[in-house]
């Protein structure tokens, strides 16, 4: 059996990594990319990191996966956060056990609980972290917690990040770099007594945490580059660059001569420009509806008072009343509301489906169709053009029998440099952060398949779905039925008239299946989403 290295980087994109390589920056990444079959790999709708990391370890789109965000539901139908043992589709270590093949996770985005597995798993982003201490219940088996804590003396899943700040100074790399190096003990203690997994798949989110904050000191394209300050902030992001190619390194020499290492990011990053309000415009639309207190927010000059206030006020007392001004939403006057901020998308008020739902399935169409064209309508008044590129139908994008939990529309707004908010009583529709360095995600990821006899190439494509069953394949393992196919055209035509690919249907558990975990007790729950909230997820 052929090891895989399967090598995640989240929100890795070439617009920031290529000039990081030119300047000389992470050389064993480079090579890597340089010597193997690279190229674009496409992201889901929208390209965000629960659906994203899902869709890559299930090789299936989120209608048949059901992860649309860090949440389940939406403001009517409330399911509390995102766990692993809520996808509703195998994953590909299910595929592996199944076939005999042991596997190791580290760190991947959603993986928790960590599930059990025949080989071992370390649980990624949205594990509670115990108030500050280490984790919990964070790994399979259970006593590879005391193998980490035993190198470490304390382990970190996620940084602590701070949207409003972090931009302003170098802080949050100084964050990163001490949770990868403690990631990076981790990780040696671990291989050195768990070596026997023939697929390695492991991930490291920290690209995705400062381009939200430092993006546009990064992209050669953005004015930000050459502002003053840019020039020592991005020297520290590509030290930190190289810090993680170091981690790179350790998992290639894991990887081997012989090994196969598939390279892959959940999304790719761009400038955020600016922020479309989808309540506020649905309400100026006449789609949806407030009462009570909620119809004194209405004005323009209420509106721009209570943006004076918020950064007059604690972070944690702005959002607890954010989610009081939701809750004054009319939703029987309401037609449509926006889905929850990782979602990037618009509900209908579907009778039936919502709770409080008014749109008969008669009116369903007419409803999206009448949205689709408000959308189209809108322009920014800075320059006079529209906003949104398009906006999908949720079947566009997504198919299966979870798609109907989904979100009914996904606007895309001039190329992802608008992003989607809930807001409701901001000053008005848009509101702008050109000033600002931040990034926000983009559908192109980045991809890459290395090994022996693969021929250096670039320019290619692949989606999100194809990463799976590429794996397996290069693992000399069958593949179950997914959305996603095998790369054959980019691996060496002896490997595969050799070894034909062999594709069948498979009884397999779900992903999270058997995973032991207690619920979210009200602590962990808020502790994960203002931690989400200070990344601008929610």
């Amino acid at each position: 059996m052929n090891k895989v290295l399967l090598l995640g980087l989240d929100g890795a994109t070439f617009r920031v990594l290529d000039p990081a390589f030119d300047a000389g920056h992470m050389p064993r990444l480079k090579a890597l990319l340089a010597g193997g079959a690279t190229g674009i790999l496409t992201s889901t709708h929208p390209p965000y990191t629960p659906p994203g990391w899902t869709s890559i370890f299930t090789g299936v789109n989120p209608g048949k996966h059901g992860i649309f965000g860090f949440t389940v539901g939406n403001a009517q139908r409330k399911g509390g956060l995102v766990r692993l043992d809520v996808v509703k589709s195998p994953a590909i270590w299910n595929a592996a056990n199944a076939q005999g093949a042991a596997v190791g996770l580290f760190n991947i985005p959603m993986t928790y609980p960590a599930p059990p597995v025949h080989g071992w798993a370390v649980s990624g982003m949205l594990t509670p972290e115990g108030g500050g201490t280490t984790p919990q219940s964070f790994t399979h088996p259970e006593d590879l917690a005391a193998d980490i804590l035993e190198r470490t003396g304390s382990y970190e899943i996620d940084i602590e990040v701070n949207y409003d700040d972090d931009w302003k100074t170098t802080h949050i790399e100084e964050r990163l770099s001490l949770n990868l190096a403690t990631k990076r003990r981790a990780l040696g203690a671990i291989l050195e007594k768990r070596d026997e997994v023939p697929l390695l798949f492991a991930v490291l989110e920290a690209p995705d945490r400062l381009m939200h904050a430092h993006y546009k000191y990064i992209d050669p394209s953005c004015e930000h580059w050459h502002r003053p300050e840019a020039s020592s902030i991005r020297e520290r992001v590509w030290s930190f660059f190289d810090e993680m190619d170091a981690v790179i390194g350790d998992l290639l020499d894991w990887a081997g001569p012989d090994g196969f290492v598939v390279t892959m990011s959940d999304h790719g990053f761009g400038p955020k420009e600016k922020v479309l309000n989808v309540n506020l415009a649905l309400r100026e639309w006449g789609l949806l509806s407030v009462s009570g207190a909620g119809t004194v927010g209405s004005s323009a000059s209420l509106r721009r008072a209570a943006r004076a206030a918020k950064k007059a006020i604690p972070r944690s007392v702005w959002k607890k009343a954010k989610g009081a001004a939701h809750s004054s939403i009319d939703w029987s006057g309401t037609k449509a509301f926006s889905a929850p901020n990782p979602q990037q998308g618009v509900y209908v008020n579907l009778e039936g489906r919502e709770p409080y739902g008014v749109v008969g399935r008669s009116g369903y169409e007419s409803t999206r169709d009448e949205i689709i064209e408000r959308f189209a309508e809108l322009v920014d008044p800075d320059d006079g053009k529209p906003v949104v590129d398009r906006v999908y139908k949720r079947e566009e994008v997504m198919h299966g029998d979870q798609a109907s939990g989904g979100p009914d529309l996904f606007p895309v707004c001039r190329d992802y440099t608008y992003e989607l908010s809930d807001g409701l009583y901001s000053p008005s529709v848009l509101t702008d952060y050109r000033a600002l360095p931040r990034g926000f995600h983009h559908m192109d990821g980045i991809f890459s398949i290395s090994g022996p006899d693969v021929a250096p190439a670039s320019a290619l494509e692949a989606s999100v779905y194809d990463i799976m069953p590429t794996a397996l394949y290069l693992a000399d393992l069958k593949i179950p039925e997914v959305d996603g196919r095998v790369l054959a055209e980019h691996l060496p035509a002896g490997l595969v008239s050799a070894h034909p690919i062999v594709i069948e249907a498979m009884e397999l558990p779900l992903a999270g299946e058997g995973a032991k975990a207690s619920p979210y007790s009200a602590e962990e729950e808020a502790q994960i989403e203002e931690s989400l909230r200070n990344l601008g997820y929610l």
